[in-house]
């Protein structure tokens, strides 16, 4: 990807953050995201943020294949200790979530950082979205891809 797109990518994330949506949108339809999780997943989140569900999955759907086939994913460094299972990092996910965080743009450093991160963050996204297109089988399908004690208040909201 060129450096232009790299920086429009940047600044219209910076945009959707100031909640200057439509801004965000005119840079983002002037590039190609290609393999770019980050930029699918906000240009999802202008479609989102203007009432166009279809639109916002199907960009969500491309971020989350973009996050599994990048070599962001292959080439990310695990973290040095699984610190997902502590009692801080528990209270912080379940806070994520329910403070629906996951609908803020993700920065393209996440996702080379911190894959399995973004792809949770596109995967909630796309849950959210889905239950509030009425799909809700393929929100609890997705909902499977999610794993550990920090999702369980979710699955349980989503079996009702």
């Amino acid at each position: 990807m060129e450096a232009n797109a790299i920086d429009s990518i940047a600044a219209a994330i910076a945009y959707l953050r100031q909640g200057r949506d439509a801004q965000a949108y005119l840079l983002l339809s002037e590039v190609k995201p290609e393999k770019n999780p980050a930029a699918h997943f906000a240009l999802g989140l202008c479609h989102y943020r203007a009432g166009d569900l279809p639109q916002a999955i199907a960009c969500m759907e491309q971020a989350l294949q973009a996050v599994k086939n990048t070599a962001f994913a292959v080439s990310a460094a695990p973290l040095k200790r699984n610190v997902e299972n502590t009692e801080t990092y528990i209270k912080l996910a379940v806070g994520h979530i329910a403070n629906k965080t996951y609908l803020e743009p993700i920065d393209e450093s996440i996702c080379a950082l911190l894959p399995k991160a973004a792809e949770q963050d596109i995967i909630l996204a796309l849950i959210d979205m889905y239950r509030q297109n009425g799909m809700l089988e393929k929100a609890q399908r997705l909902m499977s891809a999610l794993t550990g004690p920090v999702f369980e208040p979710l699955k349980k909201e989503l079996m009702l």
